[in-house]
């Protein structure tokens, strides 16, 4: 019997995983795109570092301009400190920071501060630059540019601004006529001391402005902002229309009326008014002061005191001094009519110095503007040579005080800087001799 062998082969197995050359592929394929995202990751915390960085050197840039307009006056007194800002201590530096608001920075910024002068006494252009090393090993810049004027703070608004006759409303919401420092009793008056240690004392009346009491034997040495209703005695009757500004000093030549701050010489105020006025005599007086600053609970204060006083006067323990130097007067001129009306002349009436026109003279000049344009100084509200007619008070009538042999700087003219005709520049007139 034939037996028939089927001979039948194994199936074979089916192909399972990967070869060695496919993994590789898919490791490479892998790792370069690790690759990328770790290149991508790098370049944006490159900029964000960059971009950080720009923002710290554009901040240090503007801490810069802004600490050189933090000048409390334009010259430096003989006695001022190294570290006291000053116009005239605005000058080309260079300096490295670190930190910035006590934070270390992640790099060293080089400041570089240039002043140029040249083009204009009153102005002073300047270009901070910084500069620092980048996380590449690049040198990267900024640079900010600005103007640096050369305006005294204290007397931009009170020189610069002409005095208004129109003002709607006074400090406090009292009557405009009565001035600022005024302390408000409470009861419908308010109260001024001319000078800190004089003894008389002027009450006004919060709604029309005027005078209506003079209070003599008030304490000497009580400034207005300490005084109460109690140290108001001996007070009589008064009437009149209040007059009143500064004498300011200028050894300089030529003189800087913007800079009138040396230190003021013994004066006193008069007033003349015609022969047929009111038979009362104009009452003036005038204090040497200066401007300090201090702070206390209440927050920060700038304010004017007798040019002799310590903190201790205050009760602080210490202020800084502005550098301010002038004479504040104040006069209660009589009047008469309905209206009250005055005319007359101020003057500046020496004490142990003269007035005359050669170098070893003073002469005085008058603060004035040509505010309607009429060509000459004729309005009393623009510190005429003669008042005419003065039916209401009058602030801010300031005089300069400079060498005799010297011009009174600046002209009256009237300056059309816009539509409302804002004068743009100080000036002065002479007024004595």
């Amino acid at each position: 019997m034939n037996a028939w062998f089927v001979l039948t082969r194994k199936p074979a197995h089916a192909q399972r995983g990967v070869t060695l050359f496919e993994a590789l592929l898919a490791l490479l394929v892998l790792a370069s795109g690790v690759l990328a995202m770790s290149k991508l990751h790098h370049h944006l915390q490159a900029h964000a570092d960059m971009a950080r960085q720009r923002s710290e050197a554009v901040r240090i840039a503007q801490e810069d301009i802004e600490s050189l307009r933090a000048f409390a006056s334009l010259r430096a007194p003989a006695d001022a400190r190294s570290g006291d800002a000053f116009y005239e201590r605005v000058e080309t530096v260079t300096s490295s920071v670190e930190q910035l608001s006590g934070t270390r920075l992640n790099t060293v910024f080089h400041t570089t501060r240039q002043i140029d002068d040249g083009q204009s006494i009153r102005l002073k252009a300047a270009a901070v630059s910084v500069a620092w090393t980048a996380r590449d090993g690049s040198t990267q810049r900024a640079a900010l540019h600005s103007v640096i004027a050369g305006q005294s703070p204290a007397l931009a608004g009170a020189l610069t601004l002409g005095p208004s006759a129109h003002t709607p409303t006074g400090a406090y919401a009292r009557a405009p006529g009565i001035p600022f420092g005024a302390r408000n009793l409470g009861d419908g008056r308010s109260v001024l001391k001319p000078t800190v240690m004089g003894t008389t004392a002027f009450v006004f009346d919060n709604v029309s402005g005027q005078v209506i009491e003079r209070c003599t034997d008030v304490p000497s040495g009580v400034s207005t902002a300490q005084l109460t209703p109690g140290q108001l005695s001996h007070c009589s009757e008064a009437h009149g229309l209040w007059l009143s500004g500064t004498v300011r000093f200028s050894n300089a030549n030529p003189p800087d009326p913007a800079a009138a701050n040396d230190t003021p010489l013994d004066l006193a105020l008069s007033v003349t008014p015609p022969r047929d006025a009111a038979t009362a005599s104009p009452w003036c007086g005038s204090e040497a002061q200066k401007t300090v600053l201090y702070r206390d609970i209440t927050g920060l204060h700038r304010e004017a005191v007798p040019l002799a006083a310590e903190p201790a006067s205050l009760g602080l323990s210490g202020w800084a001094d502005l550098g301010e130097r002038y004479v504040a007067y104040h006069c209660l001129v009589p009047a008469t009519g309905n209206p009250l009306r005055w005319s007359g002349v101020s003057s500046v009436v020496p004490l142990g110095w003269t007035i005359g026109v050669t170098a070893v003279d003073r002469k005085v000049c008058r603060y004035a503007w040509d505010r309607d344009g009429s060509g000459t100084i004729d309005r009393n509200d623009e510190h005429p040579a003669v008042y005419t007619g003065v039916d209401r008070d009058l602030m801010q009538q300031n005089f300069l005080v400079i060498h005799g042999d010297l011009a009174c700087p600046g002209t009256a003219a009237r300056i059309e800087a816009d539509a409302a005709s804002i004068p743009t520049q100080i000036a002065t007139v002479q007024h004595q001799p």
